[in-house]
């Protein structure tokens, strides 16, 4: 038992923050969690969701054993290869991520997940610790071992260690680090999904049968293409959302000054991914054109600017309020699970009383900057790559996935 009273406080009830969350209860500690969101109902944002090896291992080792359960009944099929296409479809790169013959790692293995879904999960066993409608606004701090968190309404809370996960836009971090930025990227990202029916099953790339795909064009435009198949058994139908089905989600990106999406409406923003797919295989127009337009939004794609290491306290941050990124290697979501997970660690010690708080946080800090701004430079390489406006550079990127793509033992060392 810890050698004295730890109270926990936990901003933002976003993936990262449930997660640890889960974590942190099943370790005994005292922690709540306040969501800016009214309901639950406000977590219904989001499609499928990629969660690795990494992320599931997080998931495996903060959550109950039957909610871990939960997520992996609910997963969809898992992806085999993930495929490098140009805009006709032509194969550039086609990478294994598990063979035919093997089955997956049941801790740690890919998973395509439904955010929705995988929210309600976690929302588990934390009706008496998680608060709805209370937006963080600032904190103050009383010394070492006490910090008082404000919110929007107006009342407060107390506590002894107060960590950030708001997302993006954390109003702990802008306070607690305010010289860490996030900027812009110069790139937008249009996304949308429809239903998997035997009429879209025929506009699908062969390679979505074994996994995702990437499709990469002239001049800085990309698009991202999966599907989310999920056998969903009754005893978990009442975690998936309303419309759930199998689907086909999809994201394309390019330069924001020939992307103008703000303001734009769902069917507006359709026209404008229809009107760049000129020259494109008109199978992947038919895609964006049998889209729900109420599917369909954009983004303004902005990354994180690592900092250097800050002395530790008793107000720390996690998942995208740090290092957020492009969704270019779809890894976000699962750095800010191995926050979790940590975190989860290194509290457990403190409530037990075997590390002091400081030293516990000073720890997750070290080791979160290392992995998680590699994460942001990693992300940033592959948006930049994928966004080559130069007709030049732009084939010798094609002619190296190629070249790759024809040598599979050297493909199988670089993507280790």
């Amino acid at each position: 038992m810890p050698t004295e009273p730890l109270r926990i406080l936990i901003a933002g009830g976003g993936i990262g923050g449930l997660c640890l969350a889960q974590g942190l209860r099943q370790a005994g500690a005292d922690v709540a969690v306040f969501e800016r969101a009214p309901t639950a109902a406000g977590f219904r944002e989001g499609y499928r969701l990629h969660i690795s090896p990494e992320g599931s291992h997080a998931l495996h080792t903060c959550l109950p054993a039957d909610l871990f359960a939960a997520v992996a009944a609910t997963s969809g099929r898992p992806p085999r290869a993930m495929s490098f296409l140009t805009e006709r479809l032509g194969e550039l790169l086609s990478v294994e991520v598990l063979a035919d013959d093997t089955e997956p790692d049941p801790v740690a293995a890919h998973r395509s997940v439904n955010r929705y879904t995988l929210r309600r999960i976690l929302l588990q066993k934390l009706d008496d610790i998680v608060r709805f409608g209370k937006e963080c606004i600032g904190y103050e701090r009383h010394g070492d071992n006490a910090v008082t968190v404000r919110f929007a309404d107006g009342s407060t809370a107390e506590g002894n260690l107060l960590i950030g996960a708001e997302g993006g836009h954390s109003a702990i971090r802008a306070q607690f680090l305010p010289h860490a930025e996030r900027v812009e990227t110069g790139m937008v990202s249009i996304g949308g999904r429809l239903p998997l029916t035997t009429e879209t099953r025929r506009l699908l790339p062969r390679h979505l049968d074994r996994g995702p795909i990437s499709v990469l064009a002239p001049r800085g435009l990309s698009m991202f293409i999966a599907t989310h198949q999920a056998v969903i058994a009754e005893a978990y139908r009442h975690l998936a959302p309303p419309d759930a089905g199998d689907c086909v989600v999809w994201g394309f990106t390019g330069p924001s000054d020939r992307m103008p999406v703000a303001g734009r409406s769902g069917e507006e923003l359709r026209r404008l991914v229809i009107d760049h797919l000129r020259g494109w295989d008109p199978r992947l127009r038919r895609l964006i054109e049998h889209s729900d337009s109420g599917s369909i939004n954009a983004i303004s794609i902005r990354t994180a600017v690592p900092v250097k290491a800050w002395p530790p306290s008793n107000v720390t941050v996690m998942g995208d309020a740090i290092h957020s990124m492009p969704p270019s290697l779809g890894v976000g979501a699962n750095i800010a699970l191995r926050d979790a997970e940590i975190l989860t660690q290194k509290l457990s010690a403190v409530y037990c009383g075997e590390l002091p708080l400081l030293q516990a946080v000073g720890a997750y800090e070290n080791e979160m900057r290392q992995y998680g701004f590699a994460a942001v430079r990693a992300s940033n390489r592959a948006l930049k790559q994928s966004a080559t406006t130069g007709a030049f550079s732009f084939a010798a990127t094609k002619a190296a996935l190629r070249i790759l793509n024809a040598l599979p033992p050297v493909k199988k060392r670089v993507f280790q």
